[in-house]
């Protein structure tokens, strides 16, 4: 066990599915544990996305072609990825990196790190399973139907690079196969995909079952308390909250853009931003989906439930605040419908906006934050917050109490962006 982490309790700063992942795999392997959330457990960015176990789209947002794309999208605001714009200093520089991020070389390496991750991501979920962790789970390929050749050379190239790569490639299915397994697509595909190796969780099932199973092992799951700051003091940690303190040798930060504020008076300023998803949650009708669809073209994903259906889509990136847009959730709206035109919709759907959090490469930040000994990260998971939530605990868990370094981490590690330092006061 590494030092320090039997003395005091590990504080998980964060309740969404990464952080409460994190407890779990933490006190099943007999660590004390407790977790301090702002709001209420599951309710951030884990309350309404589509809740997909998904190595087959565990792949880097920035890459080549995504550029103009973009461009496109920026007059657009109903389009599937939107950057809003800003001139603050720290909005232009995640920018710049994004670019870069874009190129060939960048793109390819961050595809191998997340498909590697993916990788863990179904075996992380079954031993959820088997440590008593209740959640609704749906062990079925994800469907992706085209509906112009074009889309479908894409689809067809994309999964081609994930079987290059040695990562989840969906295999290919005709038109009629593709309408066959889901019999609510209208007229005009022409073919699709299917990923066997995907299936999904309704996510705030997965965290409310994280949460019945944390509270069932005695940890203290602290809602409602805003952690105020981190402070070392004499080798530990003092983490402040509206409520007091804690003591901790070890911190782990899963509180998606808040690291960056917390982490900022350390001497750490993160590239890390948020980037707003939408959703819609019907009831479901006959005429509609029965399973996990991705339509490619509007960036839309659909997720068929026990009593539900829920439409999620666009990334909305530098948002400020939880707002719902009409246009936005209209726009999913008209993605989902196009695709699925006999599908009746309730007009009563519930609808939800969250705040993922996103690093400029697209991979996550999962490791220790340097020159800090005892605190660590787990954020920036973008779209992949419930594939990678128990494979991230189960990664953090080994390192913090074996001091097991999974070369996996490698391409996660923080310390990546070494140039986002600042002057740490006091």
């Amino acid at each position: 066990m590494s030092e320090g982490v039997a003395a005091d309790p590990v504080v998980v700063v964060g309740g969404g599915a990464v952080g409460l992942a994190i407890a779990e795999a933490l006190t099943s392997r007999g660590a004390d544990t407790i977790v301090v959330e702002r709001g209420r457990c599951g309710g951030g960015a884990s309350a309404g996305n589509a809740g997909w176990i998904t190595p087959s789209l565990a792949i880097p947002v920035p890459g080549p072609g995504v550029i103009g794309e973009s461009l496109r999208w920026l007059i657009n605001p109903s389009g599937p990825l939107w950057i809003r714009p800003s001139l603050s200093p720290a909005m232009l520089e995640w920018i710049a990196r994004f670019v870069r991020g874009c190129s060939r070389t960048s793109y390819h390496r961050g595809l191998v790190a997340l498909q590697g991750a993916g990788t863990l991501a179904g075996p992380a979920f079954d031993r959820l399973a088997e440590r008593g962790v209740e959640f609704e789970l749906h062990d079925e390929p994800l469907l992706y139907p085209a509906f112009a050749q074009a889309e479908f050379d894409h689809l067809l190239r994309v999964a081609d690079e994930l079987a290059r790569v040695g990562g989840h490639a969906p295999r290919r299915l005709s038109a009629a196969e593709t309408v066959a397994g889901e019999p609510a697509l209208g007229d005009g595909v022409v073919g699709g995909l299917i990923a066997d190796g995907d299936s999904r969780v309704r996510p705030e099932s997965l965290t409310a079952g994280l949460q019945r199973a944390l509270e069932a092992r005695g940890v203290q799951v602290r809602q409602g308390e805003p952690v105020t700051a981190l402070t070392p003091d004499r080798g530990r940690w003092l983490v402040q909250t509206s409520d007091g303190s804690l003591a901790a040798n070890t911190v782990v930060l899963a509180s998606g853009v808040e690291t960056v504020r917390l982490t900022a008076p350390l001497g750490r300023r993160f590239p890390i931003v948020a980037a707003k998803g939408y959703s819609r949650t019907y009831r479901p009708d006959p005429s509609g989906p029965r399973r996990a669809v991705y339509l490619e073209g509007p960036k839309v994903a659909i997720s068929a439930y026990d009593g539900g259906v829920r439409v999620s889509g666009t990334l909305e990136l530098g948002a400020q605040g939880l707002a719902l847009s009409s246009r936005r959730l209209a726009a999913i709206t008209a993605g989902a419908q196009r695709a699925m035109p006999g599908w009746r919709m309730p007009s009563d759907p519930q609808d939800w906006a969250g705040m993922r959090s996103m690093s400029p490469d697209g991979l996550p930040l999962i490791g220790p934050v340097p020159g800090r000994p005892g605190l660590h990260v787990a954020t920036a998971h973008a779209t992949l917050g419930i594939t990678l939530a128990p494979a991230t605990g189960e990664l953090l868990a080994g390192l913090l109490l074996d001091g097991k370094h999974d070369p996996l981490l490698e391409a996660f590690d923080p310390a990546r962006f070494g140039r986002a330092k600042m002057r740490a006061r006091g």
